[in-house]
């Protein structure tokens, strides 16, 4: 994972909205916003507590805050990840905690 270590990614922040059509199928609607984040490993720290609540964390990618609008999954490097934590620091960026998103999870809670 030394890679990714100190250096900004394109990563898509993805939010999913679903409306009914006329005949009353529920449509899916995607909208991805791709901005550079810093993309770290978790601290062993983050790894224990997470593992705690039943996740497995990925990665702490670190956003502007005026980029994120509180979505819950992004992609990045061709996979799909669920954001299962955040954390508002004091210089205008927030901190965004992932783990690999599995299978068909529901997409509205």
């Amino acid at each position: 994972m030394g890679k990714f270590m100190n250096r900004a990614e394109k990563i898509s922040l993805i939010s999913i909205e679903y409306t009914q059509d006329d005949i009353g199928q529920w449509l899916e609607e995607r909208t991805e916003t791709d901005v550079f984040a810093l993309v770290e490993s978790v601290t062993m720290s983050e790894f224990y507590q997470a593992g705690m609540q039943g996740f497995k964390p990925e990665y702490r990618m670190t956003v502007w805050m005026n980029e994120y609008g509180g979505q819950k999954l992004l992609e990045y490097a061709g996979l799909t990840y669920t954001i299962y934590r955040t954390f508002r620091r004091d210089d205008g960026r927030i901190e965004l905690y992932v783990t690999e998103r599995k299978g068909d999870e529901d997409d509205t809670e």
